[in-house]
């Protein structure tokens, strides 16, 4: 029996000849796993040990030792080159840390400890985060101290506020120690960009998310402050987010996450409710990081609201029931 030649483009499909070539992926340092339990667990042991040495600092006594001023921060030049999405969360994941909180209960005047925020550096020892994140409020915590936890568990106290804007809420910080991998700022982004988010959202360790950006906006918390510049994403993120890097696909800041604003609708003039659910995400742009890391006033950061003196009880009358309290826990 003969055997015929095949014919060269049947050959040429089965020798993959004609078929497209598969892109290799992108070589990382490793797979990164991450147990979110013991996460939490390792960095809160690891905080307990720096209280009791002594090595934390209130959120207090940060808020007073604020400088008036604040000098230069040269940032990290601008990355130019996209990266696949994998080597991208490497990158950022590198650069990030989560903010753990170790407070004070304002009922039981215990101390707990959570993952409550995000931060990623800027500079040698320096980080970048979301000035709410370094705030207390006195419905949830008498005061609180912070340490940045790294991607590989090391764990840093927070020291001081170096710069400070309240009217963007945004504000660096010093993490003396700490040497990460700072990511540049790109002030200018677009809507309609491709942006990505690591963060930590409700204590889910270094999620990455993408999205676009939706919109770039200005606004103002009150009469008293000059507006401020935001970029509204649709990368998915939520409380504990707060200060985590958008970054476009080179891994440059163009925004930091500040807030969401919920809208679920309203009641129409003949009084039927219109339904409708749309989440703002919204960051601090960064135009107002560039402007945070060169000189300036730095903004006051807000100091925890004084406790109400108890009006003495009259001698004789009983003694007031002890209400519950809600469980509520701070969340960056």
């Amino acid at each position: 029996m003969t055997l015929r030649p095949l014919p060269i483009l049947l050959f040429l499909l089965l020798s993959g000849g004609l078929l497209p070539a598969q892109e290799a992926p992108p070589v990382l340092e490793s797979r990164y796993v991450v147990d979110d339990e013991a996460f939490e667990k390792n960095s809160g042991d690891k905080a307990e040990a720096f209280a009791k040495d002594g090595k934390l600092v209130s959120y207090t006594e940060i808020a007073r030792h604020v400088p008036v001023r604040r000098g230069a921060l040269p940032g990290a030049a601008l990355s130019q080159e996209p990266l696949p999405p994998p080597r991208l969360a490497e990158k950022l994941r590198n650069s990030t840390v989560a903010v753990g909180l170790r407070y004070q209960e304002p009922r039981t005047r215990k101390w707990r400890y959570m993952i409550g925020a995000t931060a990623f550096a800027v500079a040698p020892e320096t980080l970048s985060t979301a000035l709410h994140v370094m705030t207390i409020d006195p419905s949830m915590m008498r005061d609180a101290e912070a340490v940045a936890v790294t991607e590989d568990g090391r764990v840093f106290p927070i020291t001081h506020v170096i710069a400070s804007s309240d009217r963007a809420d945004t504000c660096l910080v010093r993490v003396p120690g700490l040497d990460l991998p700072p990511l540049a700022v790109r002030p200018g982004v677009l809507p309609g960009e491709p942006v990505w988010c690591m963060s930590h959202p409700d204590g889910f360790a270094y999620m990455f998310t993408s999205g676009q950006v939706a919109r770039v906006s200005r606004d103002r918390w009150d009469k008293k402050h000059q507006p401020a510049l935001h970029v509204e994403v649709t990368a998915e993120y939520c409380p504990g987010s707060s200060g985590g890097p958008v970054t476009d696909a080179a891994g440059n800041v163009v925004a930091q996450v500040s807030s969401i604003n919920n809208y679920d609708g309203f009641s129409s003039g003949d009084g039927k409710s219109v339904n409708g659910i749309v989440s703002a995400r919204t960051c601090t742009a960064a135009e107002e990081l560039v402007q945070l890391m060169a000189p300036g006033e730095n903004e006051a950061v807000p100091l925890p609201s004084p406790e109400p003196r108890k009006k003495p009880r009259p001698k004789g009358s009983p003694a007031p029931k002890e209400q519950g309290t809600p469980r509520a826990v701070p969340k960056g």
